[in-house]
């Protein structure tokens, strides 16, 4: 599964989450680490929620979660939208 992907089933799956988490789950199930990658999947989730698929839930600065740098992080939701293009490119089934 390419990782646009599993972004995307891990918030269908699991509900809203903070970034932070997503890319903690992201850089794990991919055995991946630093900063690149960090970035990669705070970059992924801003094409994501550009493209009408999430929805921004709340932001918040922690500079404990950004790796102790004072940015703005985001807690993100897929919505209806993203949902149905789920369905219809095979991440998702047609029930869900």
């Amino acid at each position: 599964m390419h990782m646009k992907g599993h972004m995307l089933q891990l918030l269908a799956e699991r509900g809203p989450m903070w970034d932070y988490d997503i890319a903690d789950d992201v850089m794990r199930v991919y055995d991946v680490s630093g900063d690149y990658w960090f970035g990669t999947v705070r970059l992924t989730l801003t094409d994501l929620f550009s493209s009408g698929l999430l929805d921004e839930i709340e932001t918040a600065v922690d500079p404990e979660k950004s790796r102790g740098e004072e940015k703005l992080l985001f807690k993100f939701g897929l919505n209806d939208f993203g949902r149905t293009r789920m369905r219809q490119s095979g991440l998702m089934g047609e029930s869900a």
